[in-house]
């Protein structure tokens, strides 16, 4: 990306309801899914890499929607990207050129693949090739660079447009078709190469963990553990932390975080004992410290078998506040307002002890109590964020106090605010403590 990037994330559903997400400024290689829009300002421009290996460059002033797209998943290997002359799988593909300046590079497409761009006027429809794409509410230019190319002008008519040649839609219909000026050629040329440019750190390990990430996923079930539900969070991304220590973090992998925080009756079917303070076998586990929490993950994961490559640990900090977000940007997951006894237990609650999960409302993305009941431990150990962008992020290291996560009934408002960290020892057990599963593939510690 250069200059202004926003993007707007495709919506996501609980149940039957929608949520949908606000405009932000685009993070350099973040992943997005279908449904997302992207935006490029005055003097900007941006480069979107296809887990199927094709590449689009916008330019300045254009607005673009992913509307579909699927593809087969696929082998994770060191090859570059710049190193494919195919596409990755199968793959079918719909852009929405709204207005702007599109160039694509479309990797050689499978007989069962399509890759279609639609604007105001007209569609065009590629099996492989190198083309340019101008659009507004009134004309849509097309110019091809290398290969051939079907347009579909506003009339329904097919036009079909071979290397360096070009056309130009109407709501009349489209115009005959004419040679490519020298000086467009360039310019074409020149758009794919940076693209390329662009695209050459990436292989095909991160495009096939994308792909598996946003496949449709179940919640997962622990049957081992009285049927505990986890959700799946795919790969995104998000700003991380506050005011004085924002920074953008890109999750590569998906990955299975509790519904809930893990219950009394899940940890004593799992450990054998209940160490809490308020007992219930529906209220949150607490007096458990952080090797309590620790052992309870390596003693399910000997019980249950888990999927190949994902192991069950506490969430890393970044994962637990990817998920407590659920794609909003303010304090709490539920807006800027203040918390109320209605949306969490906390100490204005007036309860002063923990209360059944799931007693208040879930979070977008169906996450109960992120906010208050108990405070959840994390998997990171207490230091400072990373400077800039963080990939995958985990810190850590052999000092004895650990981060925790959401507020407990005993703490203030602020203590439950979406960004807000604490660390506490290792081994302190006290009874506003828990603690939320995880089932993930194993991040690598900065």
């Amino acid at each position: 990306a250069k200059g202004s990037v926003g993007v707007i994330p495709a919506p996501r559903y609980v149940g039957s309801q929608e949520v949908k997400p606000v405009a932000r400024e685009a993070i350099v290689g973040e992943p997005l899914p279908h449904g997302s829009t992207i935006m490029t300002g005055t003097n900007s421009e941006a480069t979107l890499l296809l887990t199927s290996g094709s590449l689009v460059n916008l330019g300045p002033e254009t607005t673009l929607v992913l509307s579909a797209f699927w593809q087969r998943d696929f082998a994770a290997s060191p090859k570059k990207v710049t190193d494919l002359k195919e596409e990755t799988s199968p793959s079918r593909v719909s852009i929405q050129l709204e207005t702007g300046d599109l160039v694509v590079d479309v990797k050689k497409l499978n007989r069962e693949s399509s890759f279609i761009i639609e604007s105001p006027v007209g569609v065009a429809g590629i099996r492989g090739t190198q083309f340019g794409l101008s659009a507004d509410s009134d004309s849509t230019e097309l110019a091809v660079l290398e290969g051939r190319v079907g347009f579909l002008d506003a009339n329904q008519k097919a036009k079909s447009v071979a290397t360096a040649q070009k056309v130009v839609g109407s709501q009349d219909g489209a115009g005959e078709v004419d040679a490519l000026p020298e000086s467009e050629k360039v310019e074409l040329a020149k758009a794919v190469a940076d693209s390329q440019e662009s695209a050459s750190e990436y292989d095909l390990t991160r495009l096939a963990n994308t792909v598996d990430g946003y496949a449709p996923k179940p919640n997962y079930i622990v049957k081992s553990a009285l049927n505990m539900e986890l959700i799946w969070c795919p790969p995104g991304s998000f700003i991380m932390g506050g005011e004085t220590n924002a920074h953008p973090v890109i999750l590569t992998q998906g990955f299975y975080l509790g519904k809930y925080e893990v219950t009394q009756g899940e940890y004593e079917k799992v450990m054998g004992t209940n160490p809490s303070k308020f007992k219930g076998s529906r209220l949150p586990v607490e007096m458990v410290s952080w090797y309590n929490a620790v052992a309870f993950c390596v003693a399910l994961s000997k019980k249950e078998r888990v999927p190949s490559g994902l192991k069950f640990a506490l969430p890393s900090e970044a994962q637990w506040e990817y998920a407590c977000r659920a794609g909003t940007q303010t304090l709490f997951s539920w807006g800027e307002v203040k918390t109320t006894p209605m949306l969490a237990n906390y100490d204005e609650s007036g309860l002063k002890k923990t209360q059944q999960v799931g007693s208040y409302q879930s979070n977008p993305w169906g996450f109960h109590d992120m906010h208050g009941n108990v405070q959840e431990l994390c998997l990171d150990s207490e230091g400072p964020y990373p400077q800039g962008l963080a990939v995958d992020p985990l810190f850590l290291s052999a000092g004895d106090k650990i981060c925790f996560r959401g507020g407990a009934f005993i703490n203030d408002f602020l203590v439950l605010r979406s960004n807000r960290r604490g660390f506490v020892e290792k081994n302190h057990s006290p009874g506003w403590q828990g603690f939320r599963l995880c089932l993930a593939p194993l991040a690598n510690p900065r």
